[in-house]
């Protein structure tokens, strides 16, 4: 009787050293992979590979295939882009309108007949006033001890060969040391015989000016002249 209990005994802790295999199968099947190959093998999952597929994008899918079109139909492409070029248009044509408007002086003296569509849209054009093609051939200044003034005696030449307006002169009077004593500025009503015509300097014209100064009193001894446009 002792040694039956001793054999089984024995048995029994030989069995404990050991994992049961029932305890080693649940070990086994706490893995994903483990859990997976168990299921396939019980006929509960197809014996396949399931890959993950991304969704089709249709915004990404152009670009990615180098392909714009796609992005957006022809209708909305168009909607969208009209007002853009209708605005883009507007701006080039007040531009260019802009443009003809500040050199219209120019564009009259090479295009001579856009002079008449400047009058029918009522647009004045200004005559060219270019003062490096005005010169002043000859100036003098004498006095007039009879009279008691100054006499001023010039000869402007327009070297244009297109009509400008009349210039402007500044006479300043100097005395003995070159001190500025006096300073007028003359317009073309000033220095013009009286019934002149005052619209236009006619090309490639000369015109001859005289004019009576009172300087009595300021100890004027030189002068000098200069012709410019206002």
């Amino acid at each position: 009787m002792q040694a039956s209990e001793m054999a089984i005994g024995g048995a029994s802790t030989a069995t404990a050293g050991e994992t049961p295999a029932a305890e080693r199968t649940d070990e086994a099947l706490k893995t994903p992979a483990a859990t997976t190959e168990a299921a396939r093998e019980a006929g509960l999952v197809a014996a396949r590979e399931l890959a993950e597929a991304p969704a089709y994008n249709r915004w990404a899918a152009a670009p990615l295939s180098g392909d714009m079109s796609g992005a957006f139909d022809g209708d909305s492409a168009r909607r969208l882009k009209w007002p853009f070029v209708v605005a883009a248009l507007l701006l080039l044509g007040i531009l260019a309108a802009q443009l003809v408007l500040h050199f219209r002086s120019e564009l009259v003296r090479h295009v001579p007949a856009a002079a008449e569509v400047f009058e029918m849209l009522g647009v004045v054009v200004p005559l060219s006033a270019q003062s490096d093609l005005v010169s002043i051939d000859a100036s003098d200044l004498q006095s007039d001890a009879a009279r008691g003034l100054f006499v001023l005696q010039a000869s402007l030449r327009n070297l244009a060969t297109y009509p400008q307006a009349w210039p402007a002169l500044e006479l300043t009077l100097t005395d003995a040391r070159d001190a500025v004593v006096a300073r007028r500025v003359l317009l073309a009503a000033d220095y013009l015989p009286a019934g002149s015509d005052l619209s236009a300097f006619p090309a490639n014209a000369e015109t001859s000016v005289r004019l009576w100064l009172d300087a009595k009193g300021l100890g004027a001894a030189g002068y000098r002249l200069y012709v410019f446009y206002p």
